[in-house]
C-alpha cells in the first residue's frame, strides 16, 4: 500500500512538471505577445482587472520588498542552491536591503529532497529572473498555482511573462 502511495505522488509530480513543461514550451514557440482573447461582456470587467494585475504580481529579487520580509525582526533569508556561487547581483541585493544570503544545504534533484522545514530561519528561494505570484502578499511560486498562472498569462497574450515563470519552476 505504501509503495502504491509513493507511486501515485510521483506521478503527480511527473504530470504536474510536464504540464508546466508543456506550457512553458507553447509560451516558447510564440515569438512575441499576442492580442488577448476577448470575453463575453458580462465577464470584461473581470478579464480586464486580472489583465492589469499581471504587472503588479510580478516578483523580482533585484526589488527589495520581493526579499524582504516585513513581518520579521530580524534580517530576512534569501537562499542560493548549493551548487550556485552567489552572483554580484545578490551580493549587492545583500548590502542594499540588509538580508542574509545562505546557501542550501544540498542539490536539489526532484521535489521533497530538501527538507524546507529543517531549514533555520525560513526565507525565500533566490529565482534568477522575473516571476507571477498568486496574490499580491506573496513573493514566491506556489505548486498548482504556477500552473493556473502560466495558463492565465498565456490566455492574455503575455507570453514572455508565461515563459518567465515556466524557466524559474525548472531552475
Amino acid at each position: 500500500m505504501h509503495k502504491m502511495m509513493h507511486f501515485a505522488r510521483a506521478g503527480r509530480r511527473v504530470l504536474f512538471s510536464a504540464s508546466i513543461l508543456f506550457l512553458t514550451a507553447a509560451a516558447c514557440l510564440a515569438q512575441s505577445e499576442v492580442p488577448r482573447t476577448s470575453a463575453p461582456e458580462g465577464l470584461a470587467p473581470i478579464r480586464d482587472y486580472i489583465y492589469k494585475s499581471w504587472d503588479t504580481l510580478t516578483r523580482s529579487m533585484e526589488d527589495c520588498s520581493t526579499v524582504v520580509d516585513p513581518k520579521l525582526a530580524e534580517k530576512s533569508v534569501l537562499y542560493l542552491p548549493a551548487e550556485l556561487p552567489a552572483p554580484a547581483s545578490v551580493q549587492e541585493l545583500q548590502k542594499r536591503c540588509h538580508i542574509q544570503v545562505k546557501t542550501l544545504p544540498e542539490k536539489i534533484e526532484r521535489p521533497g529532497k530538501v527538507d524546507t522545514t529543517a531549514l533555520t530561519p525560513h526565507g525565500l528561494l533566490y529565482l534568477e529572473h522575473k516571476y507571477v505570484v498568486p496574490g499580491g502578499r506573496f513573493n514566491e511560486m506556489y505548486g498548482w498555482d504556477s500552473y493556473f498562472i502560466v495558463r492565465g498569462l498565456l490566455q492574455d497574450g503575455k507570453n514572455r511573462a508565461s515563459k518567465g515563470n515556466g524557466r524559474e519552476f525548472l531552475f
